[in-house]
């Protein structure tokens, strides 16, 4: 039998492997297919991301009934107390039983046409689209992300780009839900034309039921892909 040897072990991998006790990890990644001149968050539902106000079920729909109806897709968020939840819920058909806040992430499990999403299917809680997945992409595509409860969140690295030969700023914005409900930018890069990556040699320290989101502006209309890889440390409670 080999020995693992954690110590010369990269972290992340550790991680993944459930070798480093109360720790977990998430890469986030989005991609806004039309930004200008204004911040918008770097996420296909576009726009500057609206989150929910109110925990609500979650729903599922298609551009494409015809195709999409009946196929499925796992829902991955926070339920109504910020705790970790997900669950898969039929396109076109009923609500899902959990009460989210918040979404991460939505991919689809099964296709009712061929092997992915025929139309552009849309998630709504609380009567606001928080996850859209592009026609053909199979998952959708958001640098967001709330930090569950007793939970603590560091963010590794970062990274973005630009699809023509434009200026990108680019930002890490953070809001604290249960306190004063502000948004601060704790992550900022410029770059021309060639995307930025950067690893924090100091992780940036996140707290429990904390929004997460990436945004950017260009100096013309363009296309932006951005994310960054998120550790979870388990809080234990006393």
């Amino acid at each position: 039998m080999s020995i693992i040897d954690i110590n010369n072990m990269p972290f992340g991998l550790g991680v993944q492997k459930g070798l480093v006790t109360n720790f977990s990890a998430t890469g986030i990644f989005g991609y806004n297919s039309d930004i200008s001149s204004t911040f918008e968050t770097i996420s296909s539902v576009g726009g500057i991301y609206v989150y929910p106000t109110a925990s609500s079920t979650a729903v599922a729909t298609s551009s494409n009934t015809a195709s999409d109806n009946t196929g499925t897709v796992l829902v991955s968020g926070l339920d109504s107390n910020f705790d970790i939840a997900s669950e898969i819920i039929t396109i076109g058909g009923s609500a899902s039983t959990t009460s989210f806040i918040r979404i991460f992430s939505a991919r689809m499990v099964t296709a009712n046409t061929g092997d992915a999403n025929v139309g552009n299917i849309t998630i709504t809680v609380d009567s606001k689209t928080v996850a859209y997945i592009p026609a053909t992409y199979g998952s959708s595509l958001s640098a967001n992300y709330c930090v569950p409860r007793n939970y603590k969140g560091y963010i590794l690295s970062a990274y973005a780009g630009v699809s023509k030969q434009k200026e990108l700023t680019a930002k890490i914005m953070t809001k604290e839900v249960n306190n004063g409900n502000v948004w601060n930018t704790v992550g900022f890069q410029t770059t021309f034309a060639v995307p930025v990556y950067q690893e924090f040699t100091v992780p940036i320290q996140i707290n429990e039921k904390t929004d997460i989101e990436m945004r950017a502006l260009t100096d013309a209309t363009t296309s932006v892909s951005g994310g960054f890889t998120l550790a979870l440390e388990k809080v234990i409670q006393s």
